[in-house]
This record gives C-alpha cells, sequence and structure tokens, in this order.
C-alpha cells in the first residue's frame, strides 16, 4: 500500500469518525454527550494527522480539507442553538430544533461523502488531457 493511499484512508477515517460522531452529538444527552464529543475531536485529530502528511507531497489537497471543516462548520450554529436552550429553556424550540438539525445532517454528510469521491478521483483517476 503506497504512502498516497495510507493517507487517504486516513482521511477517509476522519470523515467517518468526525461526522458519525458529530451527529450522534446532536441527540446525546449527559455523559454520552461528552463521550461523543471527545470521539468527534479525536476524528478531527485524525484530519490533521492525515493533511500534515499529505501536505508535504502536494499542497493542492488543501481544498479538499477545507471542504471538508466548512461541512463541520455547519454544525456550529446547532450546538449554540442547543447551548442557549440549556440556558433559557423558555426560548428553544423543539421542532425547529430537530427540522435544523436533520438538514444539516444531511447537507453535511452529503457534503462529505462527494468530497470524499471527489478526492478520490483527484488522487487516483487517470486525468485525460486531449491535444489539439
Amino acid at each position: 500500500m503506497t504512502d498516497k493511499t495510507r493517507n487517504y484512508m486516513l482521511f477517509v477515517l476522519a470523515n467517518l469518525v468526525t461526522f458519525t460522531f458529530i451527529s450522534l452529538l446532536q441527540v446525546a444527552d449527559g455523559w454520552l454527550f461528552v463521550v461523543f464529543l471527545l470521539a468527534m475531536h479525536s476524528g478531527i485529530a485524525l484530519f490533521v494527522v492525515s493533511k500534515k502528511r499529505f501536505m508535504v507531497h502536494d499542497v493542492s489537497v488543501k481544498r479538499f480539507y477545507d471542504r471538508a471543516f466548512i461541512w463541520l462548520a455547519l454544525y456550529i450554529p446547532l450546538l449554540l442553538y442547543k447551548i442557549v436552550g440549556y440556558l433559557f429553556p423558555g426560548t428553544y424550540h423543539g421542532t425547529i430544533a430537530r427540522i435544523a438539525m436533520t438538514c444539516v445532517i444531511v447537507a453535511s454528510v452529503t457534503g462529505s461523502i462527494l468530497n470524499v469521491i471527489g478526492f478520490y478521483k483527484y488522487l487516483f483517476v487517470e486525468r485525460v488531457t486531449s491535444t489539439p
């Protein structure tokens, strides 16, 4: 297995761990919330390790990591709304929160999958160039 393949598999694992646990984090309470939060951050650590390994050989892969972090950033408003709901219970509307959570999960997981596929194509599918 080449370094490129190992690093790509690490990127895929980072996506899987991070997006799984950040999605589960949306419905977790109590100590389970902390466990899922730690697991999500371990996925982010895998992103960092994978990115450092790839950037040594090809700086243009940074865009795939940036996209992954953008999809993760969609969760920030949900987490902030959840915190506000704990601090001010009268302002939290459960139905709106569930709809927003579902939309963000669907959008971010879909975007992440498309990013992983695009990264695979970039790394492993031969680029065909036409000559006039």
